[in-house]
């Protein structure tokens, strides 16, 4: 897990999550026959950059690798999106199923929704590039698999074009690696998800700093936090509420895949820096719980802590501190020895070894 993504070439040199003018044009050249061992952008989504999202698509010949890559919140569109937490009823992947999955409502729109003067949707859009750079060879479809990635919403959305990627004609498994990713979907969206990954279709790593507040949201939809304050004040419309929807479990998010929390801080010296799990563990057990750990615990004390005024000048700033990429770079450095040797795969075997 430590090879193969740098953590620069995970965010495609840095540079993606700082665009926001538009940049015209912003195509790669045509990669040469001795392609070398670095990455090539070959596009880059981002002249309506204030309005859509932005996304880069890569190739790295040396390790058969084509990468998308999502841009993180940035403008004002892009928080409006984070903050629609209203879970959609969207279609399941599977082509033999007519089952819908609940889905965060900003990223799906964000991903699906038709653009103007007829222009496709950027799950499309994307697509189109994908499909092409894997028939520009006919060994491709035979040698390379499809990486995305992304960090923060970024994360979310790669997580969620993954899902429905890995249900496309494209040489499997398609592998996401989110990084400081909040929750993408419902019970449903994740049950989906791990029998995906059961068939081995998709594999997912997210990757979550300890103590990170953006990776423990949302929990619950608008519609359920309605329905809580409706209940505490008016029960009559509580439960008028409740008779125009599904049982509040389908308005609940869950995390999917193998999350690797990594710590900077509070480590007892021979303790590890890193902590594997799998986020499905409890949905497959029937235990149906949402996978959550000291770290809500210990962000609630410190908003609390903030809201009284305890926190000294300036200290408040860290509960977010923990989502910088820096951060995120800093966590990836510390546990690098700890992951030399371990490969998603094995460890995908291991965590789901007594399911």
């Amino acid at each position: 897990l430590a090879g193969g993504f740098s953590f620069d070439e995970l965010f495609c040199g840095g540079d993606l999550g700082k665009i926001d003018g538009g940049v015209t044009n912003a195509v790669a050249p045509p990669p040469q026959k001795d392609e070398g061992t670095s990455s090539i952008i070959v596009e880059v989504g981002d002249i309506r950059s204030r309005e859509e999202l932005v996304f880069a698509v890569g190739i790295n010949h040396s390790q058969a690798r084509i990468t998308v890559c999502f841009r993180g919140s940035v403008t004002k569109t892009d928080f409006m999106a984070d903050a629609r937490i209203n879970l959609v009823k969207a279609p399941d992947p599977r082509t033999e199923s007519s089952d819908t999955v609940g889905i965060h409502q900003g990223f799906y729109e964000y991903l699906f929704r038709g653009r103007e003067k007829g222009k496709p949707s950027k799950y499309a859009e994307i697509m189109i590039h994908v499909q092409r750079l894997f028939d520009e060879s006919p060994s491709r479809r035979k040698e390379f698999k499809l990486y995305v990635t992304g960090h923060g919403s970024g994360g979310a959305l790669a997580t969620l074009f993954g899902f429905y990627a890995s249900a496309a004609s494209l040489p499997l498994p398609v592998t996401v690696v989110s990084v400081a990713s909040p929750r993408v979907g419902n019970l449903d969206f994740a049950r989906t998800f791990a029998e995906l990954e059961s068939q081995g279709r998709i594999r997912h790593l997210r990757i979550a700093n300890h103590n990170d507040p953006v990776t423990l949201g949302p929990k619950v939809s608008s519609k359920h936090a309605l329905s809580a304050t409706t209940k505490a004040f008016s029960p009559l419309g509580y439960l008028a509420l409740k008779a125009t929807r599904s049982e509040s479990g389908d308005e609940v998010y869950y995390h999917t895949g193998i999350k690797m929390k990594l710590r900077t801080d509070d480590v007892r010296p021979g303790s590890p820096r890193c902590e594997l799990s799998y986020s499905a563990a409890s949905i497959l057990s029937g235990l149906r719980t949402i996978d959550e750990d000291e770290d809500s615990v210990t962000v609630n004390n410190k908003l609390l802590r903030h809201n009284s005024g305890s926190f000294p000048s300036g200290q408040d700033d860290a509960l977010v501190s923990y989502h910088y990429g820096a951060a995120y770079r800093e966590s990836m450095e510390l546990a690098e020895c700890e992951l030399a040797n371990l490969t998603l795969n094995n460890v995908y075997r291991e965590k789901t070894a007594s399911l």
